[in-house]
């Protein structure tokens, strides 16, 4: 254990009351109120010790001491800068009766006065090997622990909880950390905070102290859990220990605002936004340095602004599902949506249906577009026609592939039997697979198909491929939805005078379904679109990016100084040097 040199200041003023001390001396000899000063002490051996040359009538002679303790106290006193440090000690012991106590008192009153804490202990202990009474042997053990650092395990159920215990507890963490959770809270709340700062850096402090179930739920206590297990505070804790950064990122998973600082984006504003969906907050940031942000949120800002410039959506963002809706914004609308991420085939089905239902509006309002936005579908369902296993790119290959048939019977000419095959060979090449087991469907959407394939196969037979094959969609209303009268009259006030009959077939068939089911009849089979609605839904879940996990709050302490590392040592050495002033026990 290394011992810190005595402080200048301290030293400088130590001198200068040692000298007004010898200055009263060296007066109070002249006017004779103490006797003058004789032989100086000479060497002896250690059985030697007593009072010598005196007479009954001759001043006392100052005591006599062994060589090694003369050595060692010359040593103290000239670290000290005091040369005569003690002197008057000795002179005034030579006529006691017990002179060693009374060294030993004055000596250790003197070196602890003189010397920060553990060098007086460290000289205190060399005075006591070599024959000064300072310490008793249980003082004496435990002050030489202290001073090597070899100290024995702390008890596990203390019967005090004094500075030894604290010590031994403090050194048990720098080293095994293997401490109850009590005597983690005794640690935490005794040492300097920025010790208990270094305990957490190095991980010798962490949640398995678990701070949230210790009784004092203090600002030390909050700030400790703060930075090892941050998951166990509320809201109340974190707003008392003004951790903002917190508090925003809760606001942000919450959904709720978060304002830009002074009027610029941070972190958290920015995340906020574009959780809500605003693109446009990528404008308001500038240009993206690389410590304005964290280093995932910058590399997410630079990818989203590059695919608002036409760049392609990469495979780092394609397979992330809390990013989907953030990546289907910022696609052109009139961009075909084409490449084999899972965000891809998502995005590319989206698509297929906007499509889709803009196609229906214009085969009943301006059926002079209607081929090029029919042809439009056609090009986003090819775009999707895959085989892969994925379960998302099956999933978009099945919807491509029902909307292409669709379309195929939509478009068909009368007698166009070819036309009509590749349509229904578009179902049946996934019923031919089988179920999930044997690389087909799932039993629901296989029912499905099925359901569809039989209504094509029926019409095909029929000659009748321009019949509305789902009248709601014809409405531009949702499958089975309760509004298809407000997209009837919606319609009927825009299309023109040719379309009438289109708009009013759709119209009847759904009365009749209605008829149909009030009465307990067997409803029509529609050509229901799509497959898996919920494959459309977007995710509801946010990328980590946007939505991170609680992080540990950063320390906020400076580095711990070599005072404050060896605060638990010096209070111990204090503790031991103040006990060893107690009274002995006389036998």
């Amino acid at each position: 254990m290394s011992l810190d040199s005595v402080d200048e200041a301290s030293t400088e003023e130590l001198r200068q009351v040692e000298r007004e001390k010898r200055q009263q001396r060296r007066l109070a000899r002249e006017k004779g109120e103490i006797p003058a000063l004789r032989a100086r002490r000479r060497a002896v051996d250690t059985s030697d010790v007593g009072v010598t040359g005196a007479t009954p009538d001759a001043p006392p002679a100052p005591l006599v001491l062994p060589t090694r303790l003369v050595t060692i106290l010359d040593r103290i006193a000239g670290e000290a800068g005091v040369a005569d440090m003690f002197h008057d000690v000795l002179m005034e012991a030579s006529g006691l009766r017990d002179p060693m106590e009374y060294v030993s008192n004055a000596v250790r009153e003197s070196v602890s006065a003189a010397f920060p804490a553990l060098v007086a202990l460290a000289h205190l202990v060399d005075l006591t090997a070599a024959g000064l009474p300072v310490f008793r042997d249980g003082e004496s053990l435990r002050a030489e622990a202290i001073l090597t650092g070899r100290l024995p395990a702390p008890p596990v159920d203390p019967s005090e909880a004094d500075s030894w215990q604290l010590h031994l507890e403090a050194h048990e963490a720098e080293t095994r950390a293997v401490l109850s959770t009590e005597a983690w809270n005794r640690v935490v709340h005794m040492l300097p905070l920025a010790v208990v700062d270094d305990l957490i850096d190095s991980g010798r402090l962490d949640a398995r102290a678990h701070p949230a179930s210790w009784p004092d739920r203090d600002d030390r206590t909050r700030y400790v859990t703060a930075r090892v297990s941050p998951g166990a505070l509320d809201a109340s804790d974190v707003e008392a220990l003004a951790w903002t950064s917190e508090l925003r990122r809760r606001a942000v998973v919450e959904g709720a605002e978060v304002l830009p600082v002074d009027g610029r984006h941070d972190e958290w504003s920015l995340r906020a936004a574009l959780v809500a969906g605003d693109i446009n907050a990528l404008d308001d940031v500038g240009p993206l340095g690389d410590t304005q942000f964290p280093p995932d949120l910058s590399r997410l800002a630079r990818s989203l602004r590059a695919v608002l410039r036409g760049a392609a959506v990469g495979p780092e963002l394609g397979h992330e599902p809390g990013l989907f809706f953030l990546l289907e914004d910022c696609l052109p609308h009139d961009r075909l949506v084409s490449g084999s991420s899972k965000f891809h085939y998502w995005a590319g089905t989206r698509r297929l249906y906007r499509l889709l239902d803009e196609a229906h509006w214009s085969m009943a309002a301006e059926p002079d577009i209607a081929p090029d936005v029919l042809r439009s579908v056609v090009e986003q369902a090819s775009a999707l026609r895959n085989e892969k296993e994925g379960a998302t790119a099956s999933k978009a290959d099945r919807e491509a592939r029902v909307v292409l048939a669709y379309v195929h019977f939509l478009t068909a000419r009368p007698g166009d039997r070819d036309r009509l095959d590749r349509a229904v060979g578009l179902l049946e090449e996934v019923l031919m697979r089988g179920t999930r087991r044997r690389g087909g469907v799932d039993p629901q959407i296989r029912r499905r198909m099925i359901l569809l394939s039989e209504l094509l196969q029926a019409l095909r037979q029929k000659s009748r491929p321009h019949d509305v094959l789902n009248p709601y969609l014809a409405l531009s209303v949702e499958h089975g939805s309760s509004e298809w009268r407000h997209g009837w009259r919606n319609l009927h006030g825009q299309v023109p005078g040719g379309q009438l009959e289109y708009i009013n077939s759709a119209k009847d068939r759904i009365q009749r379904r209605e008829v149909a089911g009030r009465l307990g009849g067997e409803a029509e089979t529609l050509y229901k679109l799509p497959l898996d609605e919920r494959f459309l839904c977007i995710p509801r879940v946010y990328s980590p990016v946007l939505h991170p996990q609680m992080r540990p709050m950063e320390r906020r302490t400076d580095p711990s100084t070599s005072d404050e590392q060896s605060w638990a040592a010096s209070e111990a050495a204090r503790d031991i040097i103040s006990r060893s002033r107690m009274p002995r026990k006389s036998h």
